[in-house]
């Protein structure tokens, strides 16, 4: 496969990807701001790193296997890139959420390979998957989490990027704003 071909697919992929807990929340003020939940990205790569290496993530938030393959095949944790988190996943969670908008696209925005290059990603394979909903971020970290890994039973495409053992590091962004909160994961198949 020709690496533009495998790009044009990883993105088609990628730009496919999108996941809805519920409508999106109002904020609480028209001027609510935006902040970062740092704990939030912090529990989402914990959580990630559960299913990645065949374990499983329960409703309260434990991990069950973790490094087992019980629940799934092994795969290696994936490493946050923190470059890819502050340069590409977090300013698009903050981006999105000012624009009460779950996508990964925006008219007039950078798309997803022009953020991953201004994060510094030359290498071509990555892709994205995205939680949007209202809730405290960590609630909607878990939550998001739990539809994605629930994947598992149809091998969706927030599953297949979990579990794909071409990505090696994973950047992170999960911004709030009033009640709503955006948890953007950016997979990469380079450490850094």
């Amino acid at each position: 496969m020709t690496r533009g071909i495998a790009r044009l697919i990883s993105l088609t992929t990628a730009l496919a990807l999108m996941l809805t807990i519920g409508a999106i929340a109002p904020a609480a003020a028209a001027d609510a701001p935006v902040t970062r939940a740092n704990g939030a990205e912090k529990y989402a790569l914990k959580l990630l790193n559960c299913t990645r290496t065949g374990g499983w993530v329960k409703a309260d938030g434990t991990c069950l296997g973790r490094f087992s393959g019980k629940y799934s095949g092994k795969r290696k944790p994936l490493r946050l890139h923190k470059k890819i988190s502050n340069k590409a996943s977090w300013p698009w969670a903050r981006t999105i959420t000012v624009a009460k908008a779950c996508e990964h696209g925006l008219s007039g925005k950078p798309d997803l390979v022009q953020r991953m290059r201004t994060a510094g990603a030359t290498y071509w394979r990555y892709g994205e998957n995205i939680g949007c909903g209202g809730g405290a971020p960590k609630w909607l970290v878990l939550a998001t989490h739990r539809m994605m890994q629930a994947e598992k039973s149809y091998n969706g495409g927030h599953w297949k990027n979990m579990k794909n053992g071409a990505f090696k590091s994973v950047g992170i962004g999960v911004a709030t704003s009033g009640s709503t909160t955006m948890v953007v994961y950016d997979f990469y198949g380079r450490l850094y």
